[in-house]
């Protein structure tokens, strides 16, 4: 084991916020998820009426007997 004075750590170079790649995407030409969901809320999208799978609505009338 040694006694001594440790050495620091090689310093390291400042991580860039954003990587390279992105500085060559045009904003207008692709809009961010953020930009499309701007103009409506989470909870209208959940409101929506849709309309009910066939196993949800119940059987069917029976066809009228065409004897009549």
């Amino acid at each position: 084991m040694r006694l001594g004075k440790k050495t620091p750590p090689p310093p390291q170079p400042p991580t860039p916020s954003k990587p390279a790649w992105q500085e060559h995407l045009d904003p207008l030409e692709r809009p961010s998820r953020e930009l499309k969901a701007s103009d409506h809320t989470a909870f209208e999208s959940i409101l929506e009426p849709v309309p009910m799978p066939r196993w949800l609505r119940g059987r069917r009338r029976r066809p009228p007997d065409k004897l009549n």
